[in-house]
Parts: structure tokens; sequence; C-alpha cells
């Protein structure tokens, strides 16, 4: 509950200026979720709104359960019940806690429920957020210029009036944007701000041209154009499961308990809320293991699984998705494949000086087809190719120790030994499982084979397998999600959770390659450009500079200095722009799984 009032006090004071909402709602919620904890009595002062967000769900009928899944659906954090049942939903919770006696209006949809009282709101939490204390304006991400003129509304619902549009930056922009507490933020016509907790309208990808206002407090920044906005992104302020998600296993997995007005859950603080529901999210879906075997006495029985760690190759901030298990050439070529998706996201999140780690992992994936190909007659196994080259900087598995007082029938398929010591674990890879647990399974895993093309310029010395500082472009191929792939059959990938990565249209091939250009252009100024800059320990003849990552040291041959790598990267950016211009995607993609 501390931490509750703190963060409403800070957003109190941080949101004082009026905020203008142009909501669009989506629809509730109605795949299961984790349910939303109660968090306590507060009281609405009106300056600024509590919850800034009103549902147009009749409160005749409201319940809890009604009013978080609208909440849930529209991508907020807090979810709040007033007089009888009016349902609100906000990412800050902009009011003072009060008594809980002041909470006393029954639920018109159940009476057993609690519905606040008259400007006094029951706050329901999502567990499934980050504490947003530790987010800063530097975690937001740009993601490029995109739409805002459709004629269903605002592309994202809050402007930030309080801001003054004479003097706006990008850096203030965003800071309003985190103060409260939306993943979204944007600058548009030189000088307006706006948040939003997810992007709405029919909002899409835009030409980097189109976006060519100066901001009226820096001009050397980009704030959006007229009907663009130049788009910002905090993955940290979204939920980690949101509306529709699956767990990676989910054939074990049980629905937590459905949502209560238990008064014992106001007495714990919602961090330690958080944290226990985080928890039983862990336990429930980490069930997939490598071996499960027991060992048998004359009166109990210990059995011992290996749970595979969720992190695989960790590089800084950022970390991979397991590779699924493979046993012939087939399976380890897609296995390579959802390597070679991911290296663009290590690029984008590992954060310096860590982010040179990636050249690493991008290594690594490449070295997984070349074993791939030189096992064509089989043998070919992911246990040999950890044994060789394991993965860096993840965890190992955990093992848990399973005791019972009565044995397993004889007819158990696991193998009995004659000792009641534990088994030794050894350090084979955990084994994933590909159980097709819905149409949002990913599978078939796409090609890493790329529609758009890297540009060649012989003057600079960048071409095909060659590109500037050695940073490929993100790879933008066909869409792995079955409930994605009918309306939008191309993605972007340049996140290790494939939902969060940017989707495409069959006619918007040319936006999704400006893209990855600008998305290349970025990390090749935010990696390459600044390892040329901080030169740490220069090499004896002058020729190339020597960086020491976090994994292992390692040579980069990088002989450019800032002004001259920058123009690099500017040069490839432009000559990408212009290869790309005419790409289509004209038989690609002609079905979900087909390239």
């Amino acid at each position: 509950m501390a931490a509750l009032r703190t963060m409403a006090a800070m957003a109190a004071v941080a949101l004082v200026g009026h905020v203008r909402a142009t909501e669009r709602p989506l629809p509730p919620c109605l795949d299961p979720f984790q349910p939303f904890v109660y968090s306590g009595c507060f009281q609405d002062t009106g300056s600024p709104q509590i919850l800034p967000y009103r549902s147009s769900a009749p409160s005749d009928t409201m319940t809890v359960e009604k009013c978080t899944a609208e909440c849930k659906g529209n991508g907020y954090r807090y979810a709040g019940l007033v007089y009888y049942g009016v349902c609100y939903c906000g990412q800050t919770v902009n009011g003072p806690a009060v008594a809980e006696s002041e909470c006393k209006l029954p639920c018109n949809g159940n009476s057993t429920q609690t519905c606040g009282g008259d400007n006094i709101f029951s706050i329901w939490t999502d567990p499934t957020f980050e504490p947003i204390e530790d987010v800063t304006i530097e975690d937001y991400d740009p993601l490029g210029c995109y739409t805002d003129n459709s004629s269903l509304g605002r592309a994202l619902s809050y402007r930030q009036d309080q801001l003054d549009a004479a003097t706006l930056t990008t850096e203030k922009c965003l800071q309003a944007c985190r103060d409260g507490g939306f993943p979204f933020a944007g600058t548009e016509f030189g000088g307006e701000c706006y948040c939003g907790t997810v992007l709405a309208n029919d909002t899409v990808a835009a030409p980097a041209e189109e976006c060519n206002k100066p901001c009226n407090g820096n001009s050397a920044q980009t704030c959006g154009g007229s009907g663009r906005l130049t788009l910002y992104v905090a993955d940290e302020l979204q939920s980690l499961q949101p509306c529709g998600y699956e767990p990676p296993v989910s054939s074990s997995t049980t629905l937590p308990p459905s949502s209560t007005t238990s008064s014992t859950s106001t007495s714990s603080s919602l961090s330690s809320t958080t944290s226990s529901a985080a928890t039983s999210t862990i336990t429930s879906t980490s069930t997939t293991s490598i071996s499960s075997t027991t060992t048998t006495s004359s009166s109990a029985c210990v059995s011992t699984t290996v749970v595979p760690p969720q992190c695989e190759y960790k590089c800084g901030k950022w970390c991979s998705s397991p590779l699924p298990d493979w046993d012939d050439v087939k399976t380890c070529k897609s296995a390579w494949s959802t390597c070679a998706l991911q290296v663009a996201s290590c690029f984008k999140h590992a954060g310096w000086p860590d982010v040179l780690d990636c050249f690493d992992f991008g290594e690594w994936c490449a070295d997984i087809s070349k074993y791939c190909d030189s096992k064509p007659w089989g043998g070919c196994q992911k246990s040999d190719f950890w044994g060789k080259k394991p993965p860096k900087g993840g965890p190992k598995p955990s093992t848990t120790l399973t005791i019972t007082t009565t044995c397993a029938p004889a007819t158990t398929t696991t193998k009995p030994v004659t000792t009641t010591k534990p088994p030794v674990t050894t350090t084979k890879p955990p084994v994933t499982t590909t159980t097709k647990t819905s149409s949002t399974t990913k599978c078939p895993i796409p090609t890493p084979t790329n529609i758009c093309v890297q540009p060649s310029n012989p003057h600079y010395g960048y071409g095909p397998g060659k590109p500037v500082g050695g940073i490929e472009m993100p790879v933008v191929t066909c869409n792995d999600l079955a409930d994605d792939w009918p309306g939008y059959p191309f993605k972007q990938y340049t996140d290790v959770e494939s939902r969060k990565c940017r989707k495409y249209q069959r006619n918007q091939c040319g936006s999704a390659c400006a893209d990855a250009c600008k998305e290349q252009y970025e990390d090749c100024v935010d990696v390459y450009a600044e390892g040329c800059k901080r030169k740490p320990n220069r090499a004896r003849d002058n020729s190339y500079f020597e960086f020491a990552s976090s994994v292992e040291k390692r040579t980069y041959r990088w002989t450019d200095s800032w002004d001259s790598a920058v123009y690099k990267c500017k040069a490839q950016y432009s000559d990408c722009l212009k290869v790309n211009r005419g790409i289509t995607g004209a038989g690609k993609c002609p079905r979900f799984g087909g390239w």
C-alpha cells in the first residue's frame, strides 16, 4: 500500500495540468488473465482526475470482473470502481488513500462486492506490470514516423496540454508520458505531445520523411509532422502478460483463482502482492523438463526435475528466449531461424557496452546453422551442440526435488536406480516441447530470409553481408502468429516477444523496409559510432581498437572516428531507403507458414 500511495502522490504532482483524453475504447479482455489484486480505497480530488478513462459499460450490471476485463483489454495498470459500479481505468492513481470504511457501496452487478463510495474509488491493480520507479525517459525506444489522421480518432489518446507548445522538446514529452505511466509517447507538428497505453485507430507506419517538423524547443530534434507522430515506446511500462498472452508451455497451467474482495489483501503492500503473483506465474509456466528420474527406497521416492530457464543467452539488459529442441537437420534449421530472428532485438535492447556481446550472439546463431549443415546424415542434436558451444550469460537450468512417501507403481516409464542419492544433473540443455496449444502458437518458425535489401556502396565498403559496423538490418519476413496473419502477413523482428514486434499489411512492405532501414541506422549510430567515439584500449599501431565485452574479450577492427562512422551510417540509411522503395513482397508469405 505504501508503494501505491507514493506513486499516487508523485502522479498527482506531475499531472497538475489538464490532460485531454480522446479515448476510443477497445473491447474488454475475454481471454483468461491473472486477476487484478485489490489495492485499497482512494479519494478522487478532481485535480487531476483519479483515473482518466471512464468505461462506457453500463453501471447497473457492473462487477469487479467486468471492470478489470475492460481495463485489461485497453492496456491499463489500474481499475477503479465508484458509486455502485461506474468503472474507470488508468496508469497512475491520482488521489490519496483513505480509510477502508469509506468504500462501502455494493456493486450493482454483484452485491457481495464493493464498488467504492461517493467520489471514493475501490482500486484494483494488474499484477503483471513491472514497478515504474526505475523507468526513465532513456527507456523509451524510437519507433519511427506513424500516421495520426484517422477519422476514428487519435493514435494516442492523451494530449499533454500542460506542456508549453512553444518550448516542446522530445525529452519534455517523454517525461510527461513517463510520469503518467504511459508506455507510448509521441510528438506531433512541432509542439504537440501525446501519450497512450495502446496505438489505436488504424495507425500505421509512415515514411520517415513525413515526420519533418523540428521541435519548437529544439530545432535539432524532430517532432512529427502534419497528421504524423514521431513515436516512442517504453516496454517496461507495458504489461508482461497483455490480453491474449499465452505462457510458453501451457499444457499443465491452471488459471489463478478469481478476484475477490477479501479484506486480507488490503494488509499487503502493492509490491509484495505483485511479487507473489509473478512467482506463481513463473511456477505454472515453467513445466517443461529435460529429465525426470526417480530414486526408490523401501519407504520413499525422490524425483528430480530439471526445469529449463526462460532466459538462454544473456547480453546486458537483453536475454534471448529458449531455442526449441532439435534432433534432425530440419528441426535444427528451425532452431537457427528462431535464433537469427532475435539478433536485431539484442542490438536494440542490450545497452552499452554490453551490446557488444550481441556480435557474439549473432556468431553463435550462425554456428547453429553451420552445425546443422555438418550433420546431413543424422546425429544432429541440441545436446551435442550445447556440449560444444553452450550459450553464455544466461542462468543455468534449475533442479527441483520432490519427495513422496509412496513410490510410483512399477509400470511407470521413468527409469529406477539403485541408490537413494539424487541423480547428478548434467550439462545437457533443457528440452522444449513443440505442442501446439492454440492459434497463437509460433509454429512454423518463419525463415530468417529478409524481404528487405541491404544496400551496397563500394565507396564506403558496405553491401550484402557487409553492413556498416557489422550490424545487419532487422529481418522483415512472415508473421509467426496465426491469429495475426490474415490481416498482417509480414512482421519486423526486433523483440524476443513476437507480439511486441511491428506487423504489416500486404501493401505496407515499403513502410516495413523503411522501418528496418531506420532501425539499422539507429543501431549503427548507437553501437558502431559510439564504439568509435569511446576508443578504449587503443591498439599499438592505431589501425583498430579493442573492446572488452562482458562475455569475452574480442577485437573490433573499427577504424572510423565518430564523425566518419555517423556519416557512413547515414549514407547506408539513405541508400537503404532508395533500394527498398519499390519492395512489394509479391509472392512472399502467400499462406501462414509459407515463405
